[in-house]
């Protein structure tokens, strides 16, 4: 019974860091957005924006969702693979999925994220008190 306990509650963790990543990383695309228009920014600019947007959402979510001191890095990683996906759904819906596409990059890149602030998130919140 206290296996299934930890997975419940390691699944809320993970969901809770996805939506609160995307959440997080809605209200700055549109933030950027504004910033792209009045700054006239280059291609790779935008390309990097999103990435560190994604990055940084990931890193927040997960630093705030994750309550459950263990498994950090897989926890991290499912919670990248999970925000992806709902990115990718949401972006879609919103253009009426003319131009939905599932980007390999994206996919590495979030998952990466992903890992790096479950590893990060578990080791600040539980880290001994000297």
């Amino acid at each position: 019974m206290k296996n299934a306990d930890i997975l419940k509650k390691d699944g809320v963790d993970v969901l809770k860091a996805s939506l609160a990543a995307l959440l997080i990383s809605l209200a700055a695309v549109l933030v950027f957005a504004l910033i792209v228009r009045w700054a006239s920014l280059e291609d790779t600019a935008i390309t990097v924006g999103n990435y560190v947007i994604k990055a940084v959402a990931l890193l927040i979510g997960v630093t705030v969702c994750f309550r459950n001191p263990h498994a950090g890095a897989f926890k991290g990683l499912i919670t990248g693979v999970i925000y992806m996906l709902l990115c990718v759904f949401v972006f879609a819906v919103s253009d009426g999925f003319k131009s939905a596409n599932f980007n390999f990059a994206d996919f590495l890149t979030t998952a990466i994220a992903g890992t790096l602030s479950g590893i990060i998130a578990v080791n600040l919140r539980h880290s001994p008190k000297t």
